[in-house]
This record gives structure tokens, sequence and C-alpha cells, in this order.
């Protein structure tokens, strides 16, 4: 822009769900390499029935305002344990590295072993560095084996609303099975071993003369009745999951950009059902000239947000935004995603905006 300087590029480009942060030559990092989102612990283990506590930690981050984080694990093993029985779904533990002021997001998708949550700290508040926990998870096992606990799109800010460069570490939680009955202890308190208990003799009883056997009439045996044989119940066929699959509306091919969610959105179907249907085992993770089969299971309460175009079937795409929104002088893409509670990655995505740091006065963006 003539008679300013540009700041150098940060593109985003989003593949398959996935926010990757590519940084062109030149451009100075908001932060070193060696920030880290990981969890504490990289590895726990849990009984069925019991329950552990994993932390999101970010680690050597310097001026923090905002994070976003999504995570999956395996529905079949893990549960995640509601930290806020107030509010209506299933919510994670925020902070305490970072002051939850504006949650964005908080929500966990059980059936289909998702954690979503994104919030930033009041800008009026010093910004964090250091390291420190953003969230804490809390599992219940539910059966016995090993569920990997995957980062899919992460995301940091800084207090100017410049993105973080960071790398993630995922980890996995064990569930065992149910804890057996603690044995008898064989030492005392103080180590020292148990008394060995004194054997009592056994008195050897003392023989008596055979009495004189009576002879008895031997009772008559009275018949009875043949039990009365309980029918077997018949088997009913435990429909297999996936059964909505067999109803197919169509094929889309996945394009560059779009997403599980931009492709439900587009057609109306449950992207986690697309998922399933496709055997697909992380929804975040999706490639472009990948064909899908949508099948005909409906997805009601859409959230707003990007729509991919549809390949098949009459109607209008719905519209992907819930606001628009001029750009005033002076604003950038970090305060404006305060102001609406949306991410300004979801922004910038929805705006195939590439530079985070360059949008201009009177731009008219779509907020989803």
């Amino acid at each position: 822009m003539k008679g300013k300087r540009m700041r150098s590029i940060v593109g985003f480009l989003s593949v398959s769900g996935l926010l990757l942060v590519t940084v062109l030559p030149g451009f100075a990092l908001a932060v070193g390499e060696s920030t880290v989102i990981r969890l504490e612990p990289a590895s726990a283990s849990v009984a069925v029935g019991e329950t552990v506590a994993v932390n999101v930690m970010v680690e050597e981050v310097a001026n923090l305002l905002a994070v976003e984080v999504h995570l999956v694990f395996d529905p079949a093993l893990l549960e995640v344990v509601d930290a806020d029985a107030a509010e209506a779904g299933v919510q994670v533990g925020l902070g305490f590295f970072l002051s939850p002021d504006t949650v964005s997001q908080n929500e966990v998708n059980q059936a289909a072993g998702h954690i979503s949550f994104t919030y930033s700290q009041d800008v009026a508040s010093a910004a964090a560095s250091g390291s420190g926990t953003v969230a804490t998870i809390t599992f219940l096992g539910l059966a016995a084996g090993d569920s990997d606990i995957t980062f899919g799109v992460s995301g940091l800010a800084n207090d100017t609303g410049d993105p973080i460069d960071h790398t993630t570490q995922n980890g996995q939680v064990t569930v065992t099975e149910e804890e057996t009955p603690t044995p008898t202890p064989t030492s005392t308190p103080d180590d020292s071993p148990l008394p060995t208990p004194t054997p009592t003799n056994t008195p050897t009883p003392t023989a008596t003369s055979d009495p004189t056997s009576t002879p008895t009439s031997t009772p008559t045996s009275t018949p009875t009745s043949d039990a009365t044989a309980t029918p077997t119940p018949t088997a009913t066929a435990t429909p297999k999951p996936g059964a909505e699959c067999d109803d197919v509306l169509g094929e889309h091919v996945v394009r560059a950009g779009e997403t599980l969610y931009s492709i439900g959105r587009a057609y109306g179907i449950q992207p986690y059902t697309i998922a399933r249907c496709n055997g697909i085992a992380n929804p975040n993770l999706i490639n472009p000239g990948l064909e899908l089969e949508i099948p005909n299971a409906g997805w009601s309460n859409i959230p707003p947000g990007p729509t991919a175009q549809k390949q098949f079937g009459d109607g209008p795409t719905p519209s992907p935004c819930r606001y628009t929104h001029t750009v005033l002088f002076g604003e950038n893409l970090f305060r404006i995603s305060m102001h609406y509670g949306v991410s300004m990655w979801t922004i910038a995505e929805a705006n195939r905006i590439y530079n985070l740091n360059y949008i201009l006065a009177g731009q008219s963006l779509c907020i989803p």
C-alpha cells in the first residue's frame, strides 16, 4: 500500500480443517520456535470407572492473549467429565495461565470424540509470558485400551493480534481394567513381619461303636412333572453402526480449503456422520481430491461458518455469514474477533485473508 510499509506476510492455508501456518522469508516470528502446546502428563493411565485430569500446556510463549485448540480422542474408551454443570453441554476447564475473559467456544462432542475451545484474555490485562496451563480436561475411563489424544487445529495470538508460531505434541491415555481388591497385607505398618499364628491341635475324635441300624421302609418316589422348557429367545439383529450410511444422497469431491464442517453445511448433513460413513478416523484431516459419499443424515441447529459449494442437489447454499462488518480505520482482525466472539483465524478463513496483519479500512468482512 503506497505510503505505508507492508508487514511481512503470514499465510494461513486451510486444508482439511487444519490451519497451517506458513512463514515467508524475512518474517520475524512473534516468538521463537520453542513455543509448544502439549499435554501434561503426555501419557496418562486410568482404570475403568475412574477419572484422570490432563492439562493442556503452553510452554515458552511471549505476550500470549488468545488461544484456540481442537483435540480428538477415542469416545469408545474415554468420556469427558463436564467442568461446568451450570452450562448446557459439556465443557472443559479453562485457565489458569490465561484468563478466559472472552470465550468464543468451549464444547465437547462426546459421540465424535472432539474437544474444542477458543478464548482470549481482556486486552486491558497484561499478556501472559512463560509457561502454564490453558485448559484442564478430566477423562472418565469407559473401556480398556489406548486412546491417542491428538491435536487438530491450534492457534496462539499475542497482544497485538499477531499469530505466534508454535508446535504441538500429542498424548495418550491408557484405560486399564477395573482395579482388583487390595490383598491382605503381609506386614505390619512398621514393616515388621506379621506374627505367625500358633497352630491349634485338632482333637482326635473318639471312636464309638456303630449304632444298630433300624431298617426303615424305602419311601415311594413321587414322580415329578418335567420342568417346563424355557424357550430360547430369538436373537434380534442389532443394526450395524452407520446403518444410515446406506442411504446416499450423492458424491462430493473435496476441494482445497474445504472441511467436513463446510461440506456438511452445504448439504445440511452432520459432518461426523459423513466421516463415519466414509471411514475417516480423524474428521480434521481430509485431503483435496477425496471422494465422499454424503449420507442422508440431517443436521439440526447448524452452526454458522464457512460453507462449501454444492456439487449436487437443488436449492441455495446457506449463507456462511452471521454478520457483515465494515472495517474501521485502525481496526485489526484480533479486535474485530473479540467484538464478535469469533476467532480471528475463522474470520480470516471465511474471507480468504492470507495476511492477518493486512486488512483495509472500508473492507467488508463476513463474520461466520
